[in-house]
């Protein structure tokens, strides 16, 4: 039963995350094979979400039951202009509940991570950060999921 609430929660954090952030407005998304590619081919995606001005970047929470591990990965969009290919700061990180937080944060060309983490039995929640360059100054872009992914 707690499983059952703690995921309809997150399903309900997830879409208040994309109707807040606007997920797919700008941008094509990147597709789910690309997270895969980066964290390891037994991975899958648990959620992920669209972040930025113009929706430039996607993070993401995989697992892969073989390994055990989680693994969360910050990637820029390849349509989202001259940032893409160019080094900028971009950051990702996971946490287990009773943790701290595990990061990966300098700058990257294409993608921030993979960052893995061992949780079993507790909740985690992924973050993001990604430096995005407006008409004349730089607006830092933050984004922290809600617990979720439980078990």
């Amino acid at each position: 039963m707690h499983k059952s609430i703690t995921r309809g929660l997150a399903t309900l954090a997830i879409a208040f995350g994309t109707l807040v952030t606007g997920a797919g407005v700008a941008n094509a998304a990147i597709s789910d094979g690309a997270a895969v590619s980066a964290c390891g081919s037994s991975y899958y995606v648990q959620r992920k979400a669209t972040i930025g001005w113009g929706q430039d970047v996607t993070v993401f929470l995989l697992y892969s039951s073989s390994t055990k591990l989680n693994c969360v990965v910050t990637m820029k969009h390849p349509d989202m202009g001259a940032e893409y290919g160019t080094a900028t700061e971009l950051g990702a990180g996971i946490q287990a509940e009773g943790g701290s937080w595990k990061t990966d944060r300098k700058d990257y060309k294409y993608y921030a991570g993979p960052v893995y983490l061992s949780a079993p039995g507790k909740c985690v929640r992924f973050s993001a950060y990604y430096e995005e360059w407006g008409a004349s100054l730089p607006h830092d872009i933050n984004y922290t999921s809600a617990w979720g992914n439980c078990g």
